[in-house]
């Protein structure tokens, strides 16, 4: 079988890209070939928590955030197709003992609202008003980001994949890929477990699965898989909605530029009168914990926001799945001191997840060094559904020669560690601002 493009990995950025790259080929004489060992988002992205928000210290990614936020508020009503897009708002609470976060979050704001984006500094006052029933101290600020919020992550990756076939990629799930195939420098294909796909370009975003597909190839890039933990309470009939009020989603958003993003808005907002509100989600720098509901499985996810508890994973296929007690009651504890609500409803399940690191947290994009043709994409370190659009639009101008407008390749560039100690993981973790 050959390939014009070959992407290795079924997640949200594998999807994206075939998107990406199949509205640019030609299906019949250019084909894009997705391959997935397991099912699309089986890995890393199907258990994410797929919180959307725009609140980062570093420009470039705020900015690839806010054009991919605008790309998932539109994407049902262009498409037709359910990716649980919700606009809650994003709450990001620093204690009143935090000086340099305080200090951070003004100076996050005041870049943020430069490049277009809502984010305002609140006191516990208008924290109470923003999230009623959530307890805060007196000194309390948060950072208020009214147009941030979260999409279901197997509906979001399906809808990708599904929308790539559209335009003529391929989906091969099932599939997995056992090695890149290099000849003289360049890539030429990969060897799988239905054979060998001969392709001009490979992109390799398999996640946790991607460091040993490249090490294999001689690439060697600092790249780790950790295991986080999530747990799960039901969600409190406090926020069950009594009628279809619009307050779950588009209601308040940001102005959109086209107007059928507006009018996708406006469908998005049209709920059942039996579904379940969803409050803000909760970054709480101050105790290092995140909340986000589940409207659609009445529960809310309760997660870390750091790496640093986290168990270093060295074969992803053999992912613990059994989360601890210790995590459980930590989860309970941190959500019901904020949200009293929450010490009524019982325990709804747990899961494992996978994230991969860099050194610095930041994704690593673009050609692979040493072997051309071959593109890397991985390590976004829990940021990447809030980047996956704008990921598939520049990686797609990257392999077609273009001028990448999408990103900055060169802040994510693959040989940024050439002079850096590669080992140094920070741990500024998924939520690290």
């Amino acid at each position: 079988m050959r390939a014009k493009i070959l992407i290795i990995g079924g997640g949200v950025m594998g999807t994206s890209i075939a998107l990406k790259t199949a509205q640019k080929c030609d299906a019949l004489d250019e084909p894009v070939v997705l391959l997935e060992k397991g099912a699309l988002a089986a890995g890393s992205s199907g258990r994410s928590g797929a919180i959307l928000r725009m609140h980062y210290a570093d420009q470039v990614v705020a900015m690839m955030a806010r054009d991919s936020l605008r790309e998932f508020a539109g994407f049902e009503g262009r498409t037709g197709r359910s990716i649980g897009f919700r606009r809650t708002g994003i709450l990001l609470l620093v204690g009143a003992e935090q000086a340099d976060r305080m200090a951070q979050l003004e100076k996050n704001i005041e870049m943020l609202t430069s490049i277009g984006i809502r984010s305002s500094l609140v006191d516990e006052g208008e924290i109470r008003d923003l999230f009623p029933g959530l307890h805060v101290e007196e000194g309390t600020v948060g950072a208020w980001e009214p147009d941030g919020g979260f999409l279901e992550p197997v509906k979001t990756v399906e809808a990708f994949g599904a929308l790539a076939r559209s335009y003529g990629a391929v989906t091969r799930v099932g599939v997995g890929a056992e090695r890149l195939v290099v000849e003289g420098g360049r890539i030429t294909g990969a060897e799988t477990t239905r054979g060998t796909i001969h392709a001009e370009s490979v992109v390799v975003c398999a996640g946790a699965w991607s460091h040993r597909l490249l090490a294999e190839a001689g690439v060697e890039l600092p790249l780790r898989a950790v295991r986080p933990e999530n747990h799960f309470i039901d969600l409190p009939r406090t926020y069950h909605e009594a009628e279809q009020d619009g307050s779950a989603r588009g209601e308040g958003s940001v102005d959109l530029e086209d107007p059928l993003e507006a009018l996708s808005e406006q469908l998005s907002g049209q709920l059942d009168p039996e579904s379940t509100r969803a409050h803000p989600v909760l970054i709480d720098l101050e105790t290092g914990f995140y909340a986000r509901c589940h409207p659609d499985d009445h529960k809310t996810r309760i997660g870390r926001t750091d790496y640093e508890s986290d168990d270093v994973v060295d074969d992803p296929d053999a992912l613990d799945e059994e989360v601890s007690s210790e995590m459980k009651a930590w989860a309970r504890e941190q959500l019901c001191h904020r949200v009293a609500a929450y010490q009524r409803e019982k325990d709804a399940g747990s899961e494992a997840a996978l994230y991969t690191l860099t050194p610095d947290s930041q994704a690593i994009i673009g050609p692979a060094p040493g072997v051309q043709g071959l593109f890397v994409v991985s390590g976004f370190s829990g940021h990447g559904f809030k980047l996956a659009p704008a990921v598939g639009e520049g990686v797609a101008q990257m392999i077609f020669g273009e001028a990448v407008s999408a990103f900055d390749p060169d802040f994510f560039s693959p040989t940024r560690f050439a002079s850096t100690d590669a080992s140094a993981f920070e741990s500024t973790g998924a939520f690290g601002l």
